[in-house]
């Protein structure tokens, strides 16, 4: 399966409610794959987050500081949610995507392409210690 294949199939997997597309291409794939799902640009986004962030040429021609400024702010303003289709010779490496929450969703060789997803539930599993066992213990007190 090439990284266009599993693109789609990502989308129509995930069935988000509302696309915020990073670019045309992203924007032009969102609206003929998800028919009644609003799909909205970037630049004039609705006023709530959409459910999802689509980018397939968002980063090309950035620098890593500037990747890294759009991921950012579409984590915290636009989606919980990032599907990003990225060439191999990408400012930010696969490394930068895993510091930056991201998943390796798909590798396509053939064509030096990635997709990486992001999910804010997700993206972290909480650990062990982090629940309620392991709080105060009201019986352990002595008065």
């Amino acid at each position: 399966m090439n990284w266009r294949e599993h693109l789609q199939s990502r989308l129509l997997e995930i069935r988000p409610a509302s696309v915020c597309a990073l670019d045309a291409t992203a924007h032009h794939l969102a609206g003929t794959l998800l028919h009644n799902t609003p799909v909205h640009a970037h630049d004039s986004r609705p006023d709530t987050p959409c459910a999802l962030a689509l980018g397939i040429d968002a980063l090309n021609g950035l620098n890593a500081q500037q990747a890294q400024q759009l991921i950012s702010q579409t984590r915290l303003y636009v989606a919980p949610r990032i599907l990003l289709a990225v060439r191999s010779d990408c400012a930010l490496d696969e490394e930068m995507f895993i510091a930056l929450g991201f998943m390796l969703s798909a590798a396509d060789a053939a064509e030096n392409m990635r997709v990486h997803y992001y999910d804010l539930d997700t993206y972290k599993t909480v650990p062990d210690w982090l629940n309620a066992r392991h709080w105060a213990h009201p019986e352990r007190w002595e008065p």
